[in-house]
């Protein structure tokens, strides 16, 4: 017996989490005739065609539920955590299942349901399938809680979701809804943990909170419905009598990924701060920022962004006329070195962004906020470029990138005291005795440097072959890392120049 405990013992009990959960999305029907038969009842109502596995799925991300090296410790390789979900109001039941279990008060095994009820109430959770399957059928039909909300954005499915309409719903956490959209909420919040690195519950005692819902219904019944994804935004007060929104965590569930709902997301945001103008009485919106978004998130939204900004006549006009004055402060005979100097300065003075077009167009019509504006304002530069075939060398092109250099340095070497709007996650500091590389407000890590470089040329913005380096090592110097991020940057705007268009009308500049 000693000599099995002793086997026992040094079993390696831990199981990797992000393999054994599994969330499911659960029809009502579903225990009753099959698949097959769901389909013909209507109760498989939103994947007419889909499979039970194409509505299960499993998280990214599990250290901020389970333990920090994301594992389970305790259970035996077949460990299975499954996550049965309710697809509208998504009320869950938790089925653990394993074939063995640590028995021991020194080192006890995970407490699985302790750790998941961290972040799903156990007000919405079953303890048993038949309570569960119960509350399915109870469900199936109900209202949208908190009469429907307000409705941002509508439209319909395509191809084989042409049964289903969608819609995107924007709530607040109201006292008197703390029972139906609180509830709603706190069922779908905990999915951030799962698939956004970091992330943490709102505060909906806090009234400035927004909740944007994506939601699906069937055309035929409108009450069958399901929750696809949601945004919630922050209101904050900005001089002299307005709000500006921030935008906080942004997820489209994965059975309903690949479609585009992200964008729709953040347009309905754009959307609900244009309503709030209409509307008056103290409710306008200054600008729309991002908290600490993501490369994915702030990729797809530079590409909204510059697609709003091209459906802007103004801006597409100012775009031009910054092109065609760059190109003018170019033209020279002389080959003076000082000459050229000077010209590159008219040149970068030119294509800077307008600040009437800016505080007129970029910020009260489409809302974005001046860092972003500044952002998608170089893209728009750049795809203007690429469709006249504008030369990658020359003065224009070198005021181009300096400009790009000069934002970049501004942003990501600003002191971290004085404070910025959507100031995003990397920064690079400049200390006494060298730099620190950071993350959002964080200390970072200190790099030792002799000396400091100067700003880096077109040539030194090429990243350096680093394949005999470590690379998740910071860079050695602030040029290097600058350069990094510039060519971060040009990767981007060559990525934004195929997805957004300018008018070829001008094409004389």
């Amino acid at each position: 017996e000693e000599e099995e405990e002793e086997k026992a013992n040094k079993k390696d009990y831990s199981v990797g989490a992000n393999e054994c959960v599994h969330f499911s999305i659960v029809d009502k029907t579903e225990d009753e005739g099959g698949e097959n038969n769901n389909a013909t009842k209507g109760g498989n109502y939103f994947w007419a065609s889909a499979s039970k596995e194409k509505r299960t799925f499993e998280p990214e991300f599990t250290h901020q539920v389970f333990r920090d090296d994301e594992t389970i410790y305790g259970y035996s390789e077949d460990l299975r955590v499954e996550v049965m979900c309710l697809p509208n109001v998504y009320e869950r039941y938790v089925d653990v299942s394993y074939s063995e279990k640590v028995r021991s008060s020194l080192n006890p095994a995970d407490d699985i349901r302790a750790n998941l009820n961290g972040w799903f109430p156990e007000e919405g959770t079953k303890a048993t399938k038949e309570a569960f399957m119960k509350r399915a059928k109870e469900t199936s039909e109900m209202e949208i809680p908190g009469n429907g909300g307000k409705v941002i954005a509508e439209w319909d499915g395509e191809g084989e979701e042409s049964e289903l309409k969608y819609s995107i719903r924007q709530y607040e956490f109201k006292d008197s809804e703390r029972t139906t959209v609180g509830r709603w909420h706190d069922n779908v919040e905990p999915f951030v943990a799962f698939y956004i690195d970091a992330a943490s519950k709102i505060d909906k005692n806090d009234g400035r909170w927004l909740w944007f819902v994506l939601i699906a219904q069937r055309k035929d019944n409108l009450k069958r419905w399901a929750t696809c994804g949601f945004t919630t935004v922050y209101q904050f007060y900005t001089h002299p009598f307005q709000r500006r929104l921030r935008i906080s965590q942004v997820l489209v569930l994965p059975p309903y990924q690949r479609k585009g709902f992200g964008a729709k997301l953040l347009d309905a945001v754009r959307v609900y701060a244009r309503m709030q103008d209409e509307a008056g009485e103290g409710k306008e919106v200054a600008d729309i920022t991002v908290e600490d978004p993501t490369d994915q998130l702030q990729r797809l939204r530079d590409v909204r962004d510059c697609i709003a900004a091209t459906e802007n006549e103004d801006i597409v006009l100012a775009v031009k006329t910054a092109a065609r004055r760059a190109f003018a402060a170019a033209q020279s005979s002389t080959a003076d070195p000082l000459h050229r100097k000077q010209k590159l300065k008219q040149a970068q003075a030119a294509l800077r962004l307008p600040k009437r077009c800016y505080e007129t167009n970029f910020k009260k019509d489409l809302k974005i906020c001046e860092p972003q504006a500044k952002r998608v304002w170089e893209a728009l530069l750049f795809v203007w470029a690429k469709q006249c075939q504008a030369p990658s060398e020359g003065v224009v092109a070198d005021a181009f990138r300096t400009n790009v250099l000069n934002r970049l340095k501004k942003k990501h070497m600003a002191s971290l005291g004085k404070g910025e709007d959507d100031v995003g996650s990397k920064r690079i500091r400049d200390t006494e005795d060298g730099f620190v590389m950071c993350k959002g407000g964080g200390e970072g890590e200190r790099v030792e440097i002799e000396d400091t470089p100067s700003m880096p040329t077109a040539a030194e913005t090429r990243p350096r072959n680093r394949e005999d380096e470590d690379e998740d090592a910071p860079p050695k110097d602030p040029a290097e890392a600058l350069a990094l991020l510039f060519h971060e940057c040009m990767q981007n705007l060559a990525y934004l120049s195929t997805v957004a268009k300018l008018s070829e009308s001008s094409s004389s500049s």
